[in-house]
C-alpha cells in the first residue's frame, strides 16, 4: 500500500511538474524577431495573465500578456476569436486594466503607442516613454516611425546608431539589408515593405552612412498622407494625392513610382508582395534582393552574379555561432536568398561550373531547411 501511495504520489509530482513547464511565462516578442505557432501563444496568455493574477510586480508582464494576445491573432485570427478563455482579451480592455495596475509607467506608455482606437496621440505618448528610458530596444520601432513622419535627419541617425549599440537588431537582418543596398545603382529608389525589410535599411543607411543616395520608401506607410506628403517633399518626388480612400493602395504608390518617376533606377524589394507590381510584371527584372524596373531588357543575370560573388555579404546563411533570440525570423528572410540562388544553380549547371552549382545548392538546402521551404529543394535537383 506505501509503494502504491509513493507511485501515486511520483505520479502526481511528475504531472504537476509537467503542467508547470507547459505553463511556464517566457518573454513574448513580436512577429519581426520571433515567429510562434496559436498554441504556443494561448500558452503564455494563460501564463501570463495567470502571473499577473497572482500579484507580479513585474510590469513586463503586461507587455508580454499583450503580446500573446496581438500575435496569437496573427497565427490564427478564427482561433482567437473563437475562444472564449479569459486570458484572451481584446487589446482595449486589457489597456484599460494595465492603466488602473500600472499607470506612469514605461511600459503602460509603450502599450498605449499600440492603441488602434484614437484614444491615444501616439507621438506624445513614445516622447514620454523616451523620456523616461531614452532609446529603449522595445520602443526603438515606434521612435524610428516618429521620426520619419518628420524626415528628422539628425534624430534619424541618433535612433539608427543607437539602436545598432543596442545590439537588439540581427546581425544577420542588417547584412540582408547590407546586401540588398549595395547591389543598387547609383540615385536609386527602393520600394520596401515589411518591418524586417525596412527598419535594417533605414539604420545601416542613417547609423552607418550606407547607400545614402539610395531613397527607401515604406509602401505602407506611404499610403499615410502626412508621411507621404513630407517625405515626397524632402526628397524631390512627384506629389501624390488620393482620390479617395478606395485608391489609397500599395499598389498605387508602386503604380504612381514607375509613372512619374523616369530620371532615377526604381527597384522593387524581393519581401514586397507580388500583387503590388502585378501591372508590371514583365518589366520586373530579379537582380539580387531586388527587382528593377526596366522598359527594356537587360542581362540580369550577369548582375545578379556580380551582386552574389563579388558584393554580398554570405557568410551568416553557412554558418553562426551566437545565440540569437530572433533566429527564426531570420531563417524567414534568408528565404528570400533562395530565388537568386535557383538562377544561379540553374546558370552554373548549364555553364559547366558544377562546384559552383554545388556549392550554391547547399547553401539553398541549408537555408530552406532552417526556413520551412523544402518545396523549393526540388528545383535544386534539375
Amino acid at each position: 500500500m506505501k509503494r502504491i501511495t509513493k507511485f501515486s504520489i511520483l505520479i502526481a509530482l511528475c504531472a504537476f511538474s509537467l503542467q508547470s513547464m507547459a505553463q511556464k511565462p517566457e518573454p513574448v516578442y513580436s512577429v519581426v524577431r520571433q515567429i510562434h505557432n496559436f498554441d504556443w501563444y494561448e500558452q503564455q496568455a494563460k501564463a501570463w495573465k495567470q502571473e499577473i493574477d497572482n500579484g507580479s510586480k513585474d510590469k513586463m508582464a503586461w507587455v508580454y500578456w499583450f503580446h500573446a494576445n496581438r500575435y496569437a491573432a496573427f497565427a490564427d485570427a478564427k482561433k482567437l476569436e473563437e475562444s472564449k478563455a479569459p486570458y484572451f482579451q481584446k487589446a482595449e480592455t486589457i489597456l484599460k486594466m494595465a492603466e488602473k495596475a500600472i499607470p506612469n509607467s514605461f511600459e503602460l506608455l509603450y502599450l498605449q503607442t499600440k492603441d488602434n482606437t484614437g484614444g491615444h496621440k501616439s507621438g506624445d505618448i513614445i516622447l514620454k516613454a523616451q523620456a523616461m528610458k531614452p532609446y529603449d530596444p522595445l520602443i526603438m520601432p515606434e521612435l524610428m516611425n516618429h521620426y520619419q513622419f518628420d524626415q528628422d535627419k539628425a534624430a534619424i541617425e541618433t535612433v539608427s546608431q543607437k539602436w545598432i549599440e543596442s545590439n537588439e537588431m540581427p546581425q544577420e537582418l542588417l547584412a540582408t539589408a547590407y546586401n540588398n543596398l549595395i547591389s543598387l545603382e547609383p540615385n536609386a529608389i527602393l520600394l520596401v515593405n515589411g518591418d524586417n525589410d525596412t527598419y535594417p535599411a533605414w539604420v545601416l543607411q542613417a547609423g552607418k552612412k550606407i547607400r545614402p543616395d539610395v531613397t527607401i520608401i515604406n509602401i505602407a506607410l506611404s499610403c499615410i498622407d502626412s508621411y507621404r506628403e513630407k517625405l515626397f517633399a524632402v526628397n524631390n518626388l512627384p506629389a501624390l494625392q488620393f482620390k479617395n480612400d478606395a485608391d489609397r493602395q500599395s499598389s498605387a504608390i508602386v503604380n504612381h513610382f514607375i509613372e512619374k518617376v523616369t530620371d532615377r533606377p526604381i527597384y522593387i524589394s524581393i519581401f514586397v508582395d507580388d500583387d503590388n507590381y502585378k501591372k508590371y510584371s514583365n518589366q520586373m527584372y530579379l537582380t539580387g534582393l531586388s527587382y528593377k524596373y526596366s522598359k527594356e531588357p537587360f542581362d540580369n543575370l550577369a548582375v545578379i552574379r556580380n551582386n552574389v560573388e563579388n558584393k554580398y555579404l554570405l557568410d551568416f546563411l553557412k554558418q553562426t555561432f551566437n545565440n540569437n533570440y530572433a533566429q527564426s525570423a531570420v531563417n524567414q528572410m534568408n528565404t528570400g536568398y533562395l530565388a537568386i540562388f535557383l538562377k544561379l544553380y540553374e546558370h552554373y549547371q548549364a555553364s559547366g561550373e558544377t562546384v559552383k552549382a554545388q556549392k550554391i545548392k547547399e547553401l539553398a538546402k541549408n537555408i530552406a531547411e532552417k526556413g520551412n521551404t523544402t518545396d523549393w529543394l526540388k528545383y535544386f535537383e534539375k
